[in-house]
Formats: structure tokens, C-alpha cells, sequence
């Protein structure tokens, strides 16, 4: 019986979470759970402790806030990884083209604790068709995921595309020490103990470092965690500065002000002392869009957030990106000729490429040259549709070394070939990288771990795209005129562009056209990362 939370209550400014249920106390109902025996456990049985009580102080910040695990988590994409409309539109494309059998590998990280509990009881790896209506998919990275692996082979191959290991002992890994055991044992059957590797980035590596196959090729599809172990954040670096240093966790899991982690299921405070560096389950990420979509239609996807929680949780995203992600700086402009020349300053501020992760992601620069409140240049614009005007097929547009005319526009993007040569949205095609533009993290150097792998691809002849991010050069013809020029630079996001949509829009299956109609429906407006603009002096 998974809980949904009532009557939201919220932290300001980043953080996002929800009350407890009325009375303050998790009642679980009986009901008939096929996973009862199982290892793994779904994440309502946590709340029974892990969710704040009207009569208890645990798991509230400094303004008496729920920071609870159990309520900061529900209106992630980790919670609703199984729910993502996106994820099953995209998975009946790639089942339509390579089969049943690709499902098994998505499954492992979108459906864990079922994945996972079948492997251990000996049973074929679950299908869409075996995780329907199932708790444990719906579940999705739930509590138990995370905190059952082992860390027995954290940061090697074997461990990434979703092969963790987990203890089979029912010992359960949290980061601090001098724990009390006896509250899980007797209410869960689980002996809670001081792991301190589920602080390592190695365990988010675990599914978010992924590689793909067409008929025998590898293609390493996310590579973050690879990405971060070349840059100055990475703290398995030898010689790392601790001072420069940030894992997963830090980035993505902003820290409380000192709490109690848990209470009693009576609604009371345990008498258990309060943590300091207590990590908030929000996992602040960049998808904002999709989390409007789980919103929207929570009720026909079965969401258990509220749209309040879910309203706070693109409020943190958005911030995120705003504030910790990139930051421009215009250059000073020269008048050459009949032409304005500067350049456009991309800072990374984040440990792995910018963007990361998932294929479809993508950057770009919108810059207006302006000269007395008229518009005289302009690259990089969007329409209503999220299209970026001017440049033709999306999937082609090339890094250019120089933008002088319009149709020119600075993407940081990671674009595929499949097996003709020609680019894909199939991640099950994907053979070689065609581009990848992607923002380099600082310190990134191309002797350093996985550069290989990580290397950018078709930025040939801009010298200026380096370690830690680019100075995009413009030179542009200005008409003819008088007075000064001033220049305005935008640097836009979006997680699910149109091309990727359009690949779906000839996929018969019911969830890819659901999809398809419900981003139709959406607004489409690009996430604004930064801004600057610069006048003639």
C-alpha cells in the first residue's frame, strides 16, 4: 500500500517536501503484497519512521519544515522513474525495433527493486509485461534500492548499466554511525548499519553510467559519473583538492540544518540524537519538463505526489539551473569593418558535462545584437514548438568556429549515428557519436580517466572550447545605421527537444501517441540557464 502524502507543507527556496498524512502518524492497511519475503521493500513501510509526525520535531529543518525522506522524495523522476510517460513512449519505440529483449536492460534501472528481486530469487529478468501493476515497479528507485547495495564493486564496468550489488544479510547502509537498531529490526526486519559508501558518487554510477548495443557495437549512451572522474570535482582523483571536490550527493541532495532522521510509529520523537549533514532526498536534477508532465497527469499515471510538491520540485530544479549550472560573459565588442565581432563566454559550473545524462538533452546560445531597441541580428531563437528557428534539420547542426549569419546557432548537444551513418533518436541504433558539444566539466584533460570516451567530437577549429567551458565567437553583419550596439546572450535548456519527439510520432504503440499529445499540449518554452548582456563603450 504505497502512502500519498496531504496537505503539503514546504520548505522555501530549493528544497521541496510534503506534510505527513492527517493525524501524523503512517497507518499501513493490510493488503495482499506478493513481495512480502522479498529483500527488497517498498518505500511506505520507510515512512512508517522516515516521514515527519504532527507530534514529533524529527526530520524538520530550522524553520520546523519536512525535510523527511519519505516526503522530499515522492515528487522526484527517481520516485516516479517506473511513471515517466517519456521513458515508456521511448521504450515501445526501441521495442518495436530491436525486440523484448531490450526491456530487460531499461528495466533495471527504471523498475530496480523488481529487476533485482528476480535476479536474487533465481527468476528471468522481469518484462514491461511482468512489471505492470506490480508495487515494486511502481515503486521505482525506491528506499531499499539505494540502500541495500553493498558497494562491493562501486566505480568498475561491472557495477554500471544497473549492476549493482546488494547484501543479502537484510543490513541496511545509511552514512552515519553509532546507530540504533532495534526500531528497524522489529518493524521492517532490516539491521540498519554505518555504510559510508552510499555517499560515493560510484553508487549514482551505478545507473546513470549506461552502455548500449547494436548488434555487438557498444555505445556508451550516459556517461556523468566518467565525465566527473576527469574533472577538478571528482574526489577519486589522485591528488584531488578537497576544497574543489563535490560528489552526487552534495550536488544533487542539498544538506539540512541538524535533525532527528526518524521517529516512532506512535508519531513521538525517538530518543535518538540529532544528525548533523543530513542529506534532503530531493534529488534536484534539470528536468523540469517532465516533472510538469508527471504533474499534469498524475491521475492517469497513478502519481502519489501532490501537483503542490510537485509545483516546489520544478521551483528547486528551475533554480538549480539557474544558479549552479552555467554563468555567461559577454567579451568587449569590436567593430570590424561592417561586421560586429565578440564572443560569448559558457562557464560549466557543474562536475560533469553540461548537459549530461540522457541523449536528447541539449544547450544553446540565443544572442541578439540590438542597436536602438531594433533587433539587427538574432541566432538561436525559439518558436511555440521548441524548435530553434532557422537551422533546419535539429539533428545536424554543426558547431560552428565562427556564427556570422543567422541560420548559425551554438548547440551543446551530444547527436548519435546509427548503423547507415545517418543520426538517431534510437538509443538502441546508436553506433558512433556524430557530435558531442557538450560543455566540458573544469579540469577535464584529455590524459585524465575515461577521456577516451568523454573526448568532445566536432569542435574542430575552435580553440576556445576547453576544459570548464567556450567562448562561442561571433562575427555579424551589421546593416546599415548609426548609434551603439548592445548585445544580449541567453543560454537556454531542454530535456526533451522536438526532433526526439518527432522519431515517436509513427510508433503505433498506445503510450509513445499519449506522449506525443500530452507534449504537444505542454508549454515548451526552454529553461533559462543564464544571461548576459554587454553595450559598446
Amino acid at each position: 500500500m504505497l502512502l500519498r502524502c496531504a496537505a503539503p507543507v514546504w520548505l522555501a527556496a530549493v528544497l521541496y517536501v510534503s506534510s505527513s498524512v492527517a493525524d501524523g502518524v503512517v497507518h499501513p492497511v493490510a493488503v495482499a503484497d506478493p513481495h512480502r519475503k522479498d529483500l527488497f521493500t517498498t518505500s511506505d513501510q520507510c515512512a512508517v519512521c522516515h516521514l515527519t509526525a504532527v507530534g514529533a520535531k524529527a526530520m524538520r529543518n530550522a524553520e520546523g519544515e519536512d525535510v523527511s525522506p519519505y516526503a522530499t522524495w515522492q515528487a522526484t523522476m527517481m520516485a516516479n522513474s517506473f511513471r515517466d510517460p517519456y521513458f515508456h513512449a521511448q521504450l515501445q519505440k526501441e521495442t518495436a525495433a530491436a525486440g523484448e529483449q531490450v526491456q530487460e536492460l531499461c528495466l533495471r534501472c527504471h523498475a530496480p527493486m523488481l529487476h533485482h528481486e528476480n535476479l536474487l530469487a533465481g527468476k528471468p529478468a522481469p518484462r514491461l509485461a511482468d512489471a505492470a501493476g506490480d508495487v515494486f515497479a511502481d515503486d521505482g528507485v525506491s528506499c531499499t534500492v539505494c540502500h541495500l547495495m553493498d558497494g562491493a564493486n562501486f566505480g568498475k564496468e561491472e557495477s554500471f548499466s544497473g549492476r549493482p550489488t546488494f547484501n543479502k544479510d537484510r543490513r541496511i547502509f545509511g552514512p552515519f554511525a553509532n546507530v540504533a537498531t532495534r526500531p528497524m529490526q522489529m518493524h521492517v526486519d532490516y539491521t540498519p548499519v554505518h555504510g559510508p559508501h552510499v555517499q560515493q558518487a560510484a553508487l549514482c554510477a551505478t545507473c546513470h553510467t549506461l552502455t548500449t548495443e547494436h548488434q555487438g557495437t557498444p555505445f556508451k549512451e550516459q556517461t556523468p559519473y566518467l565525465e566527473w572522474r576527469n574533472s577538478e570535482f571528482s574526489n577519486e582523483r589522485e591528488g584531488a583538492d578537497p576544497a574543489k571536490t563535490r560528489t552526487c550527493q552534495q550536488c544533487h541532495m542539498p544538506r539540512s540544518a541538524p535533525t532527528r532522521i526518524a521517529r516512532n510509529p506512535m508519531g513521538r520523537d525517538f530518543r535518538i540524537p540529532e544528525r548533523e549533514g543530513y542529506a534532503v532526498h530531493g534529488f534536484v536534477g534539470g528536468n523540469a519538463f517532465m516533472l510538469g508532465l508527471l504533474r499534469d497527469h498524475r491521475e492517469e499515471l497513478d502519481v502519489l505526489a501532490e501537483p503542490a510538491q510537485f509545483d516546489r520540485t520544478i521551483a528547486a530544479t528551475k533554480q538549480q539551473l539557474a544558479e549552479a549550472t552555467a554563468r555567461l560573459e559577454i567579451t568587449p565588442l569590436v567593430r570590424d569593418g561592417g561586421a560586429l565581432a565578440f564572443g560569448v563566454k559558457v562557464e560549466n559550473l557543474t562536475g560533469h558535462k553540461f548537459p549530461s545524462g540522457y541523449p536528447a538533452r541539449r544547450a544553446w546560445l540565443h544572442v541578439q545584437v540590438r542597436r536602438g531597441g531594433e533587433v539587427v541580428f538574432e541566432s538561436g531563437a525559439h518558436d511555440d514548438k521548441g524548435r530553434i528557428v532557422g537551422v533546419g534539420d535539429e539533428l545536424a547542426i554543426a558547431h560552428p568556429a565562427v556564427v556570422t549569419k543567422a541560420s548559425e546557432a551554438v548547440v551543446y548537444e551530444m547527436v548519435a549515428d546509427g548503423p547507415d551513418g545517418a543520426p538517431t533518436t534510437y538509443l538502441t541504433k546508436m553506433t558512433r557519436k556524430r557530435k558531442d558539444t557538450r560543455l566540458l566539466p573544469r579540469g577535464w584533460r584529455t590524459d585524465g580517466p575515461h577521456a577516451d570516451v568523454t573526448a568532445p567530437i566536432g569542435v574542430d577549429g575552435d580553440a576556445d572550447f576547453t576544459a570548464g567551458g567556450d567562448v562561442a565567437a561571433f562575427r555579424v553583419p551589421l546593416p546599415p545605421g548609426d548609434g551603439p550596439c548592445e548585445v544580449r546572450a541567453t543560454l537556454r535548456y531542454q530535456p526533451v527537444p522536438p526532433a526526439w519527439v518527432d522519431a515517436l510520432r509513427g510508433v503505433e504503440a498506445e503510450q509513445a501517441q499519449r506522449f506525443v499529445g500530452w507534449y504537444d499540449a505542454a508549454d515548451k518554452t526552454p529553461e533559462t540557464v543564464a544571461t548576459a548582456r554587454r553595450g559598446e563603450s
